[in-house]
């Protein structure tokens, strides 16, 4: 397996292993989770029907932060790399209407701009109330078939998925920070400050796109918060996280947590499941995003993390990741990253 394929394998396996980690402490508070599990979450564990939300799942199982990212990769692939958003909300309704698991995991941006598909409003309409991390959760694939080198490029590739079910300014902004990250590191990038350069460009062009929408600063709140792990414990910065910066299903509180879990973790994917599955709030999709980016920059996973994550979910990474290098901007490039 060359290089790009291995680093795509990873952010793949990573957005899994995050989402999975965090599926059985989503939305619980900080406090219930530290009293269930006094040393946070270290492995998969099952839903345990506690705190918000109710669902009987399996340790190791993954909710819709990698069952969109994964119909977003059955798009490209069967467009060759061309984003035709008709298919992929096709791949979504059938599959909220057929599944089960769709009521208990599918975010509410979303289900509102569904029921707006179902009554016959234009798509360009649809998602105008969409300022959550829906956006965001599911767009990796995007990130590897766009080049952070052409921001303006890539932050229009993120707003045509978006379009749907998260036009707002916000969301796409969000949603375009972590395409770019994702970009960064499949081109074979590994320095945290220079990708965050290239994520806040994002934002900022991402911040032009879609329904305007009155915000705190993305950028700011970003910054704020890794200024915060500079200065504080590691149990201090989870702590005001949580408390006051948020770790809710909004964008504009997903996003900074996603990078301090990034940063907190140094890169390391195992170590980036774990804090997000014990910060509290949405857990499953701050740790798919975080653990998808560090995957990328770490791309080596213990096997039997990954035959769970396969076995559970009936997901084929190397499958997945070898269809997606195919339309990658690096494909047979000279990088200017080696790893």
């Amino acid at each position: 397996m060359d290089q790009l394929t291995k680093r795509l394998q990873g952010i793949l396996i990573g957005g899994a292993l995050g989402d999975a980690m965090g599926m059985p402490t989503e939305l619980w508070t900080q406090k219930m989770i530290f009293e269930k599990f006094p040393d946070g979450i270290k492995k998969f564990e099952p839903a345990m029907n506690k705190g918000a939300v109710l669902r009987d799942m399996a340790a190791g199982q993954v909710t819709d932060d990698t069952i969109n990212t994964k119909f977003i990769i059955d798009m490209l692939v069967k467009h060759q790399g061309v984003i035709e958003v008709e298919t992929y909300i096709e791949q979504l309704r059938v599959w909220c209407k057929d599944s089960e698991l769709a009521d208990l995991v599918s975010g509410p941006s979303t289900r509102k701009a569904l029921a707006l598909i179902e009554e016959g409003v234009p798509l360009d309409q649809t998602g105008r109330f969409g300022t959550t991390n829906g956006a965001a959760m599911k767009i990796a694939p995007i990130g590897m078939v766009a080049n952070y080198q052409n921001l303006p490029d890539l932050v229009e590739k993120v707003h045509q998925i978006c379009l749907p079910t998260h036009n707002t300014s916000v969301a796409i902004a969000g949603a375009s920070s972590v395409a770019a990250a994702i970009s960064y590191v499949a081109a074979g990038g590994g320095d945290f400050d220079e990708m965050m350069e290239v994520v806040k460009n994002a934002v900022v062009l991402g911040m032009t796109k879609g329904y305007e929408v009155a915000t705190a600063s993305l950028i700011r709140r970003i910054e704020a918060v890794l200024d915060l792990i500079k200065t504080s414990e590691q149990t201090v910065t989870l702590s005001e996280l949580y408390e006051l910066w948020g770790t809710g299903v909004e964008t504009i509180e997903t996003i900074p947590c996603v990078f301090a879990i990034v940063k907190l973790a140094k890169g390391d994917p195992i170590k980036a499941a774990q804090l997000a599955a014990s910060l509290g709030g949405d857990t499953d999709t701050i740790g798919a995003i975080a653990t998808g980016i560090c995957g990328g920059m770490n791309p080596n996973f213990p096997h039997s993390i990954v035959e769970k994550l396969e076995t559970v979910n009936n997901l084929k990474f190397s499958e997945m990741a070898e269809a997606m290098a195919l339309l990658s901007p690096y494909h047979k490039e000279v990088k200017k990253y080696v790893n």
